[in-house]
């Protein structure tokens, strides 16, 4: 990773992986001016067939640093996926939410950030 005076990187290769097919980035903010995401949700999927094997679900936006919602994705293991199981995924990221004052508006953007997230990384949308 070290580069020598003069030389510049132009390219970085990473090897393929199950993942590049069912994973997605999803920010919601309040105008195309705004750089933070009021709630932001990262999403990967491994299925096989209709049927999720894997997941992983991470929130930013929502606290002081980005959390993973292994509820979440406990939630959608080994069931199918449709638009029914990810609108459940996330009613359960909201499970025990306890929003600060002002800020109770985004359990309900970071329930429809999952959904939504949800359903584009398992080619639902």
């Amino acid at each position: 990773t070290s580069l020598r005076p003069g030389e510049l990187r132009t390219a970085i290769r990473l090897p393929p992986n199950d993942f590049a097919g069912g994973s997605h980035y999803l920010k919601v903010h309040a105008r195309a001016s705004f750089e933070w995401a009021l709630v932001s949700v990262a999403v990967v999927l491994q299925r096989d067939g209709d049927t999720v094997r894997m997941a992983r679900i991470v929130a930013g936006g929502v606290g002081t640093t980005p959390w993973r919602l292994p509820n979440v994705e406990a939630h959608l293991l080994a069931h199918p996926l449709n638009a029914e199981q990810a609108r459940a995924a996330g009613q359960v990221a909201a499970e025990g939410a306890d929003p600060r004052p002002g800020n109770t508006y985004k359990v309900r953007l970071l329930q429809n950030a999952i959904e939504r997230a949800v359903m584009i990384a398992g080619g639902l949308l």
